[in-house]
């Protein structure tokens, strides 16, 4: 069983699961996928595409990729990514 990655992290929260993009827009490529319950180690958020109301999307900490935040639910605080100096 995987361990609960370092703060901030995520939890999948939709029943479907979802898909991991190569920028923070639906538009772009996938490039994989996060099942349903998956926790994710989340290095930064920024504001883009709004899915149903939340514009959010969290860029992974340990893998290449985007999710958004409608999907995931986070723990931890997620620092935007202007932020991060």
């Amino acid at each position: 069983m995987a361990s609960t990655p370092s703060e901030p992290y995520g939890t999948v929260v939709s029943a479907s699961g979802v898909e991991v993009r190569e920028y923070p827009s639906t538009d772009s490529r996938a490039v994989g996928a996060l099942p349903s319950g998956t926790k994710v180690g989340l290095r930064c958020k920024v504001r883009a595409q709004n899915i149903d109301g939340n514009d959010i999307w969290y860029l992974l900490r340990d893998q290449p990729g985007w999710v958004t935040a409608r999907y995931v639910d986070n723990t931890g605080t997620v620092k935007l990514a202007g932020d991060l100096g």
